[in-house]
């Protein structure tokens, strides 16, 4: 027979269990067309055994990881109310003093930072997309290494394949500040077919005066003087491109500029980003999704995704997939040369971008339920081995933490 104790020692783990399996009855794609918001037939989100094994901290460091700046911040201002009422009505019932309480809030403080830089910094298994069509090529179009000034001093051009390659992704740009060298490391580095590992291409992304534009180019072109870093000398002389390049606006920035940069006609951009992986980038994708769309329509511009990865976390919040005929078996440069030829000609229609579910939030208002938006989000995303992580990480957590008061009894 169990006692009222034992029945209230399984309660939690009873309900945490029945919170997670009911999960299961309401699902969500984790991942979604990015401009319609719906699911897309054919796209997977794969997760390795090791994330599904950890799943209760690989899915609360994806979920911060895809927060933007606000919600980041509501995030925290979130658990610090939930903490507060907590310690205070357990104070109320054990009588605990302000020294200890003090010292529970500044140990829950230090967690919480862990978690933070943990999401930043930890090695761990990425969840990567996967389309069931063979011909769908998956990329990335904005990415660094360490060659930029503010990019992971360890965050090295193999590191760069290696995310991509974890993420799902069969080709990606490498777009440094002011320099093309890691993007020509990271060409001379490329299979001899673009099927036979992932690709790496080049680009450079040109400096704030020039509005963050992303430009596709090759490492050998012959680039203005001044919008190269006075120690990268792999394109301060070289070939003319034979064509305008090929110009992506970055987010986050000013609208109203990118409409300027779009009316100039020759030396505008051709595509813009829809979403960009950087907590600013999601923020300004939240609240200008709409002006974004509409901007890409009237112009009859390509949408698009970047990582904006500049070796900091392992989540990919969104990617580019476009279908290309047998292009496993073309060479690197010449798969480049057909997204660039498919961004001028078939424009807002050349990319489908997906993304990972996060809850929107676009309204101020709704930043109050950030955190039971996030956890419902996670809740109705997650695969059944994760929920199955979940229950049984839980019940061994209330099992150490009985099996230590009773030590101490």
């Amino acid at each position: 027979m169990i006692d009222a104790a034992g029945a209230r020692r399984f309660a939690w783990p009873l309900g945490i269990s029945a919170l997670f399996l009911a999960g299961a009855l309401v699902p969500a794609s984790p991942v979604r067309d990015a401009a319609r918001l719906v699911a897309v037939p054919g796209a997977h989100l794969a997760r390795p055994a090791l994330y599904v094994v950890l799943a209760p901290l690989s899915d609360l460091l994806d979920a911060m990881t895809l927060l933007a700046v606000p919600q980041l911040i509501a995030f925290a201002l979130s658990l610090i109310i939930v903490y507060a009422a907590w310690r205070l009505a357990r104070r109320r019932l054990h009588g605990t003093s302000g020294w200890c309480e003090f010292c529970l809030g500044i140990r829950a403080l230090l967690i919480f930072i862990l978690l933070v830089l943990f999401a930043a910094v930890l090695p761990r298994p990425m969840a990567a997309l996967v389309m069931d069509d063979p011909d769908a090529l998956i990329f990335d179009i904005h990415s660094h290494t360490n060659y930029s000034h503010d990019a992971r001093a360890t965050f090295t051009v193999e590191a760069n394949r290696a995310w991509h390659r974890a993420a799902g992704f069969h080709l990606a740009y490498i777009t440094d500040h002011r320099c093309f060298d890691g993007a020509a490391e990271g060409e001379r580095a490329n299979p001899a077919r673009a099927g036979d590992g992932t690709v790496l291409l080049s680009g450079i992304e040109l400096p704030a005066d020039q509005l963050h534009v992303i430009a596709l180019e090759a490492p050998d072109v012959a680039v203005p003087p001044g919008l190269l870093e006075p120690w990268c000398v792999r394109a301060t002389a070289g070939r003319t491109p034979p064509a305008s390049p090929m110009l992506i606006q970055t987010i986050p920035e000013n609208l109203l500029r990118m409409r300027m940069m779009v009316s100039a006609g020759d030396g505008g951009v051709n595509a813009i980003e829809l979403s960009d992986g950087a907590p600013r980038g999601i923020a300004q994708s939240q609240r200008d999704h709409t002006r974004i769309l509409m901007l890409t329509a009237i112009n009859k511009l390509t949408y698009v995704a970047g990582s904006n990865d500049h070796g900091w976390g392992r989540t990919a919040v969104a990617w580019n997939v476009m279908r290309v005929p047998g292009w496993r078996a073309l060479r690197p440069d010449s798969v480049g040369a057909l997204i660039q030829v498919r961004f001028r000609a078939e424009r807002n229609h050349a990319v489908q971008v997906i993304e990972r579910r996060s809850p929107g939030g676009v309204p101020r208002i709704w930043l109050a339920v950030t955190l039971p938006a996030m956890a419902a989000n996670v809740l109705r995303t997650m695969s059944f081995g994760e929920r199955l992580s979940w229950i049984a990480w839980t019940w061994a957590a209330i099992g150490l933490v009985a099996l230590a008061r009773r030590r101490r009894a």
